[in-house]
């Protein structure tokens, strides 16, 4: 539960798309996507590594945005997790521990670089930012967080053709963990009964609901 509570803080900065995307430099089109997004969809292969680079766990699963504050994070594999938010409440739910973890949204995320999503803030605000080497057919930009209390030391973003194919969260323990996106979708229209959680029964509450 805590690597998702860590996770959560960068999978925003997922999409974006543009005819122009050729003539914008990474962080210009990462700027542009902070300001066009509304909501967005997409499937995800993540991967957890060590400071070592041994492979600590892989999973894969679904995600939902609406601005502003509206999330769902659903892991599929190796077992069911979920993360919702109503833009007041985060819950995260293990159904295998029977138990979700239930806190408030602006304290949850105040050190990650979730509240992008809803400040549209240029990147020099609130991180350090580098643009590295081309790799992996990617335009690469580092992103080091201002704030010192950040849940992450660094951010990586991957760019392909105008768009985010891949994230690099590292932590502040020299995990690295990495995301790869696919048939992502921009800007499609949701139901917010989405972004709602209610508790199975016998389910253990942590948190204040």
């Amino acid at each position: 539960m805590n690597q998702l509570k860590q996770f959560i803080g960068f999978f925003l900065l997922v999409l974006w798309g543009s005819s122009n995307a050729n003539t914008l430099s990474p962080q210009q089109q990462l700027e542009a996507f902070l300001k066009q997004t509304n909501s967005l969809s997409a499937r995800f292969q993540q991967k957890l590594v060590d400071q070592y680079g041994y492979l600590l766990q892989q999973s894969a699963g679904t995600l939902k945005i609406q601005r502003p504050g509206h999330f769902r994070w659903d892991y599929i594999l190796p077992y069911p997790q979920n993360i919702i938010s109503n833009g007041k409440k985060i819950w995260m739910y293990d159904s295998e521990l029977e138990q979700v973890n239930v806190r408030a949204y602006d304290q949850m995320l105040a050190s990650s670089p979730i509240s992008l999503l809803d400040r549209k803030q240029p990147l020099e605000k609130e991180f350090k930012v580098e643009t590295l080497p081309a790799d992996e057919g990617q335009q690469w930009l580092k992103l080091i967080p201002k704030q010192t209390d950040s849940d992450f030391r660094e951010m990586q973003v991957g760019m392909k053709n105008g768009k985010i194919k891949t994230m690099r969260f590292i932590d502040n323990f020299n995990q690295q963990t990495q995301i790869e996106f696919e048939q992502m979708i921009l800007n499609p229209p949701f139901d917010k009964a989405i972004f709602e959680f209610t508790a199975p029964e016998g389910t253990d509450v942590v948190g204040d609901f």
